[in-house]
């Protein structure tokens, strides 16, 4: 696991050298890669690698980066881990190849060698963003993995490119200005996160999963741009479903998991596992355990705060296993003293607060291991999610309702949004620990929303839009780039077209961007067996009835995991740790919020309406819980952006 950047620019702007900036560029991401530096140039095309090191395959000189094949003809830096590099060193062994180390780097740039770019990056199995420039033909390349969990962002004006593994790493660059992006900051304070292909500098984007750029390359610069999908998820959900017994599907899961989760264990560092007790984290620790002779290293924080301690079912599966587990206790206060910090942390504004604890967890395993994996994913494979049954009902009712009616309900719930007593009605109506971020009046206003949308994908997007349903900046609104029609063209149910989105967007850009940021602010390797590719194709096979089953969700995975735990000890309800956002606002992190959403914070932004913030803090203080979660998600832009000097103009 490491970081990269670059560019091509055969004459940069103002006095900074090639060489400065390249490494200035690098430096940003030394969190990334503490181990080792590189940088490799070629001035006359003015191409530009640069590179930080965290090794975890062949720790020697031989695995070091950039690294040029054996033949001279491509160099590369790359990020992340081709885990059937094995199989592949072996089929390259017989062509005649050989090779002075044991990196998958190495194969990487063989396979190139003998297969070229475009035939050799779809036999890759794991995750992986990387940049390669081929000196031969001319052609700089990049790509990203299928699901989107290595980060890739690009930036490009006429003959002039730049690329890094983090956004703070393209800021750096002497052609791209300090300016944040409309549509980005709209879509952000809407979902919390970020979506493909934007960023929140304008003019840089993310390359999608699957995807690999191609570039090619003149005297004066980078002269034209090729992009294609070598893999396609939404093709892959559109495939039949097959047909077989409960018991074969679970059989066929154990396979493929088990498979996955063997290849993520080769590393020459020690390796561990995130274990919250839940029956993602729970299964691949199962799995590890049955695949190793030293007994598992596994990690969980415990809180000063039973209504989200997940501690104790974790140590009890740990116990179960026989693995060597570590649990640190951790007062709740220290995940909100995170939170000052944030604006230097994140790479790019994200306000899902379960990051926090992330951190935390994750400079807890560093500890002891470089290498940990986690259970990310199953819920948007295996339809893990409440909303998964309860969002095809209530979409359904609406879609039931006379169209004339609907905006008259849309205005009703909204109105019981602000009601007095909502909350206490809530609790009544949905018994349980909803958490702050998940308030009744929340629940309304998203529910009023379902009922004004036109359709069933304007729909979900709603029910998706937990911050602010309309965003108080002024000239900002949806962005056309941002492509949600899969869901329309996918003709299945409406869950698995709500599934397929969401592995789409809400997956690369929200989850695994949280645990990448996470993970590798404590230099960490974070790997996720049950997004293999292999299973996620294998998860598409499966009928709807048998991931959301009459006896709960995650059916496949929750037989599977009672093959190695307790039923009794799986069927406990899995808390989460939800943050206690409103609590924190109203009372420590008070100063904190008032003077980051004050205007004169946010009105050198040239982004806000000064007015609409104004009135949600007011009726904030009023009482109104529900608007805490919008709230922070203002307060944490501004703050990544202050930090920044960024303006929006």
């Amino acid at each position: 696991m490491c970081g990269f950047a670059g560019f091509i620019d055969p004459a940069l702007p103002g006095s900074a050298s090639p060489e400065d900036t390249l490494r200035a560029m690098a430096d940003t991401l030394a969190h990334r890669g503490p181990d080792q530096e590189g940088v490799w140039t070629d001035p006359e095309r003015g191409v530009f690698l640069g590179f930080r090191r965290l090794a975890i395959q062949d720790l020697s000189e031989a695995g070091h980066q950039p690294m040029t094949s054996a033949h001279g003809r491509f160099t590369m830096v790359f990020n992340g881990e081709v885990y059937n590099f094995e199989e592949l060193r072996t089929e390259l062994l017989e062509l005649g190849f050989t090779f002075r180390g044991h990196s998958d780097t190495e194969v990487i740039l063989a396979a190139f060698e003998a297969w070229g770019p475009e035939a050799s990056i779809p036999r890759f199995r794991g995750m992986f963003a990387l940049a390669a420039w081929d000196s031969r033909e001319q052609v700089f390349w990049l790509a990203r993995d299928r699901m989107g969990i290595k980060p890739l962002y690009l930036w490009r004006e006429g003959p002039a490119l730049a690329f890094g593994s983090e956004l703070r790493a393209m800021t750096v660059h002497p052609r791209i200005p300090a300016r944040g992006s409309r549509e980005a900051a709209w879509h952000y304070l809407r979902a919390l996160y970020v979506p493909a292909p934007l960023s929140m500098i304008e003019g840089v984007e993310k390359v999608r999963p699957g995807t690999i750029v191609r570039f090619a390359v003149g005297p004066n610069g980078v002269e034209d741009r090729h992009e294609q999908r070598f893999w396609n998820l939404e093709e892959v959900a559109s495939g039949p479903v097959v047909d077989r017994t409960p018991a074969e599907a679970v059989d066929e899961l154990e396979r493929l998991l088990s498979e996955a989760v063997r290849l993520r264990l080769v590393a020459d560092v020690p390796v561990g596992a995130l274990l919250s007790g839940g029956v993602d984290s729970s299964l691949v620790v199962a799995l590890m355990a049955e695949q190793t002779a030293q007994p598992v290293r596994t990690f969980t924080i415990r809180f000063d705060d039973p209504r989200f301690d997940e501690g104790p079912i974790a140590a009890e599966v740990a116990e179960r296993l026989g693995a060597r587990h570590t649990e640190v206790a951790m007062p709740t206060s220290r995940v909100r003293d995170l939170i000052p910090d944030l604006g230097r942390i994140l790479d790019e504004p994200m306000a899902n607060p379960s990051l926090l604890p992330t951190l935390l967890v994750c400079q807890v395993a560093r500890e002891d291991v470089t290498v940990a994996l986690s259970g990310d994913g199953g819920d948007e494979l295996f339809g893990g999610y409440n909303r998964y049954i309860q969002g095809p009902r209530l979409i359904g009712k609406a879609d039931g309702m006379p169209k004339a009616l609907r905006p008259l309900a849309a205005r009703l719930l909204r109105a019981g949004v602000g009601s007095a007593g909502i909350e206490a009605l809530g609790r009544r109506l949905q018994p349980g620990n909803l958490g702050d971020q998940h308030s009744f009046a929340a629940r309304l206003q998203r529910a009023a929303g379902i009922m004004g949308a036109p359709d069933a994908r304007s729909a979900y997007l709603e029910l998706m839009a937990v911050g602010h349903p309309t965003p108080p900046i002024v000239g900002g609104g949806p962005s056309e780039r941002v492509d949600s029609t899969a869901f329309d063209r996918h003709d299945g149910s409406l869950f698995s077209r709500m599934a397929l989105l969401d592995q789409l967007e809400y997956l690369p850009d929200d989850l695994l961007a949280k645990v990448d940021r996470a993970s590798m602010w404590a230099s960490l390797e974070a790997r996720v067996p049950l997004l293999d590719h292999k299973v996620v194709a294998f998860s598409w096979t499966l009928p709807d009835a048998l991931k959301v089953h009459e006896d709960g969700t995650k059916w496949p995975l929750r037989q599977l995991v009672e093959r190695y735990l307790p039923t009794e000890l799986m069927t406990r309800p899995k808390m989460g740790f939800t943050v206690p956002v409103e609590r924190w606002l109203r009372e420590d992190l008070r100063e904190w919020m008032n003077d980051r959403l004050s205007p004169a914070s946010m009105g050198p932004r040239d982004l806000y309406d000064l007015d609409a913030v104004g009135r949600l803090q007011s009726t904030f203080e009023g009482g109104r819980g529900d608007l805490a979660l919008p709230l922070w998600t203002l307060a944490v832009l501004e703050d990544w952006a202050e930090r920044r000097g960024l303006t929006f103009a």
